[in-house]
């Protein structure tokens, strides 16, 4: 089994508050003590065996551990608590055992035989996996109380993962949503910022979605959740791939790698699940490979390809295609439907493609997903457009990889017949590649280009500050209805909390409110007469 990834810090994958672990029915262990925290699992006192989730697993010094917590840092263990030890860049957690111990735990996981002086000791082949898995079935294992719908690639995810779930939706679903933009559970109207990367938040999430009578549960899957084994033990009906490229290699070393931890999507398919697959990318058509060569020990398992370019079981034509939006048609064994969006990258339409897919295979007909792809108007963060007037096309984007800005930048290149600006906030160049990559993709298809400084309306702003905004005036006065303007934006994740003590400042208006409020100004008749409409 593969190890958890180099360079992750996976430490608290599993619970982050310690819960008792202990043995019942004659095996050892200390009991009698209520769980402690907020983090108790779904399992509540009856707790999860451990030889019912790792079935091959081997007890030294016992029959069985039953569960009701776990830690991987002695430090944190208390006693009853059950400790893991895991094989990490930072340290072997083998050799921290003895501290555990000396804490009074009533359990050890490990992949090795250690001397635990009569602790009890369940051997596993990768205690990282061992540890997620346990986060799930400790939350009660909510995954399998929904259909599940996980989807990864290097970009495109969170636009996939919102039109899915709106086609879902369309069909009379009830959805939850799990994605970078925010979580959107059954009773929610508006998506939560959350953290949900972790294996054990993960499941605190899906037990939410359960909680409030969600049947579906759309879920953005990273390479980083893939490199925590955040999906062990959940069995997905339906694992969509948008794309394979280069990203996170900061974090997963080589290509190789990254392409290596994506490829774990394919283990949490369940036996009767589904692959759905952008056949257009050539890295996605060799893991579709893989997936039909296992089929032949897993039957029962599908795959359904779309595509722009290649034969596909679902494929889109394009109708007209300009700046101020798109009319594709999309095609599905010999059934047709028009869509309209405001979206007009090509790269949405495979997204939407992928959406189309999960909601046909889910029963949705063909009008209620051409509905339910053109209802969402957009993904806040993907390609929104700013409206104030101007005759200047100007769309904020807050890519998330390199791979998404060169799609998005390939596309509006095609469809600008003047002039194509980008101004970027200079934190947003760290995903991207460094500044020197960004200038080297943005070169590729841009007239100008300006990486604006932070701070630029702030009333503390030095000379460069007020130079940025300077060359911002200058740049946005010279275009017209010909050119197209992408604001390039930090994800909200990075950006300073407002609410944060330790940031006495005033908080920092985003690029693209500087952009927004220079065109509001710049147009203040025809926001006038919006103001007029409204009323």
């Amino acid at each position: 089994m593969v190890k958890d990834d180099p360079g992750e810090d996976a430490r608290g994958d599993a619970a982050q508050s310690s819960e008792e672990a202990v043995m019942v029915d004659g095996v050892r262990g200390d009991g009698g003590r209520e769980a402690r925290g907020s983090s108790k699992g779904a399992a509540g006192s009856v707790g999860v065996r451990l030889s019912e989730i790792f079935p091959r697993a081997r007890f030294v010094a016992c029959d069985d551990i039953v569960a009701r917590g776990c830690h991987d840092t002695p430090e944190a263990c208390r006693p009853g608590d059950l400790f893991i030890a895991r094989l990490e860049d930072g340290g072997d957690g083998h050799e921290q055992a003895a501290k555990a111990i000396a804490r009074g735990v009533a359990g050890i996981v490990a992949e090795r035989i250690i001397p635990t002086f009569g602790t009890p000791l369940c051997l596993v082949p990768d205690t990282a996996w061992a540890q997620a898995r346990l986060a799930h079935a400790l939350a009660g294992d909510p995954a399998r109380k929904m259909e599940v719908i996980a989807i990864t690639g290097t970009s495109g995810k969170t636009t996939t993962a919102w039109l899915t779930a709106s086609v879902l939706a369309e069909g009379g679903m009830s959805v939850g949503v799990l994605s970078d933009l925010g979580c959107l559970d059954g009773d929610a109207t508006t998506p939560v910022p959350a953290a949900f990367d972790r294996p054990a938040e993960l499941a605190a999430w899906l037990g939410r979605l359960a909680a409030t009578g969600c049947t579906h549960a759309v879920i953005e899957v990273s390479s980083v959740m893939l490199a925590r084994h955040a999906l062990a033990g959940v069995s997905c009906d339906a694992v969509v791939v948008t794309n394979l490229a280069s990203a996170h290699l900061d974090r997963h070393g080589t290509i190789e790698a990254y392409h290596e931890i994506k490829e774990r999507i394919l283990d949490s398919l369940g036996e009767d699940g589904c692959l759905f697959a952008n056949l257009d990318d050539a890295r996605v058509r060799r893991l579709v490979g893989r997936h039909t060569a296992e089929r032949r020990h897993r039957p029962r398992r599908r795959t359904v390809g779309v595509g722009l370019n290649r034969r596909a079981d679902l494929t889109a034509t394009a109708v007209e295609r300009h700046l101020g939006g798109q009319t594709f048609l999309l095609r599905h064994a010999g059934d047709a439907a028009a869509v309209g969006v405001t979206v007009p990258v090509a790269s949405f339409v495979r997204n939407g493609l992928l959406a189309a897919a999960v909601g046909i295979a889910q029963g949705v007909p063909m009008e209620l997903v051409a509905r339910g792809l053109e209802s969402t108007g957009g993904v806040p963060g993907r390609l929104e457009r700013i409206r104030r007037g101007q005759d200047v096309h100007v769309f904020v984007d807050q890519p998330t990889s390199g791979h998404a800005l060169a799609s998005t930048l390939t596309s509006l290149r095609r469809l600008t017949p003047g002039r194509l600006v980008v101004l970027a906030e200079e934190k947003a160049l760290g995903p991207l590649g460094g500044g020197g990559r960004f200038a080297e993709r943005v070169s590729r298809w841009c007239n100008d280009c300006l990486v604006a400084p932070e701070g630029v309306l702030d009333a503390s702003a030095g000379s460069r500050q007020l130079a940025a905004y300077a060359r911002i005036d200058r740049l946005l006065s010279g275009l017209g209805s010909r050119d197209c303007v992408l604001v390039v934006g930090s994800p909200p994740a990075s950006r300073p909390d407002p609410g944060d003590p330790s940031d006495p400042g005033e908080p920092q208006v985003p690029l693209a409110g500087v952009v927004d409020a220079w065109l509001e100004l710049a147009h203040p008749a025809d926001e006038t007469v919006r103001r007029k409409r409204a009323a």
